[in-house]
């Protein structure tokens, strides 16, 4: 069921901003989904356009599992000259082991950054999460820690750049906030080290708040930060970025 889930999902070309709550089992029995999608336009003295979406589905078994899957991406010009251009599809299968506060985790994961230099970056893993705090026992929501490994593959488009295949440990913190009946606030941040490098390493952490505005229809605020500390020649360590998105939930 896992393999045509992920090749459906890295086969739907969308341009997206990834939701970064913690899924619990039982939260949304059975199929549910989100679309979103943010745009810029400027025309007169700045020519810039810039596009960006998401679409997830997620199956929630309402008993022991929840498997869920996102496909985003950007794209943007300035001038008419192409300066984003990126992909990104990720699947998670996350089933409970004791109770409902330890779940273990398995995911893979395909991305491209033309201004990263990565033709293709794939990985896989798994690992355990713990609940820390339960947001159904009182008001200071849901926090998660969670621990394992992937392997990864980076093909860089650039000939100066070797291939490389690593295994990374996988830590994270994340949190859920409930800030009303209609609105949500959720953040997470990510430490990967390479297992026999610990210099080479990835830390990302965003946060988003979500209020629902009509029915079905959700608008979001997300920042995001990353840091690469040993990215592709001529390439930035770090990345930030910020938008005003509006979702859809089906």
């Amino acid at each position: 069921m896992i393999r045509p889930l992920f090749l459906l999902l890295i086969s739907i070309q969308l341009f997206a901003i990834v939701a970064i709550k913690p899924r619990e089992v039982g939260e949304k029995p059975g199929l549910s989904g989100e679309l979103s999608g943010a745009f810029e336009t400027k025309r007169g003295n700045t020519e810039k356009d810039n596009y960006s979406g998401s679409l997830q589905l997620q199956f929630d078994s309402n008993t022991s599992y929840v498997i869920w899957g996102v496909v985003r991406g950007e794209y943007g010009e300035a001038s008419g000259v192409r300066d984003t251009n990126n992909l990104f599809a990720h699947l998670r299968y996350i089933r409970n082991i004791v109770g409902a506060d330890i779940a273990a985790e398995g995911f893979g994961q395909m991305e491209k950054d033309e201004f990263k230099s990565i033709e293709e970056r794939a990985l896989a893993g798994g690992g355990l999460r713990w609940k820390v705090l339960n947001k159904k026992r009182g008001e200071w929501g849901g926090l998660f820690i969670g621990a394992g490994a992937y392997a990864e593959y980076i093909g860089y488009s650039t000939s100066i750049d070797p291939l490389e295949r690593n295994l990374r440990f996988n830590s994270y913190l994340a949190y859920s906030l409930p800030l009303s009946d209609k609105g949500v606030f959720t953040a997470v941040g990510y430490y990967q080290p390479k297992c026999d490098d610990f210099n080479d390493y990835y830390v990302t952490a965003s946060a988003r708040i979500e209020l629902q505005i009509y029915r079905q229809l959700y608008l979001g605020f997300s920042v995001e930060y990353a840091h690469d500390s040993e990215p592709a020649v001529g390439v930035k360590q770090d990345d930030f970025s910020q938008r005003t998105l509006f979702t859809f939930k089906f």
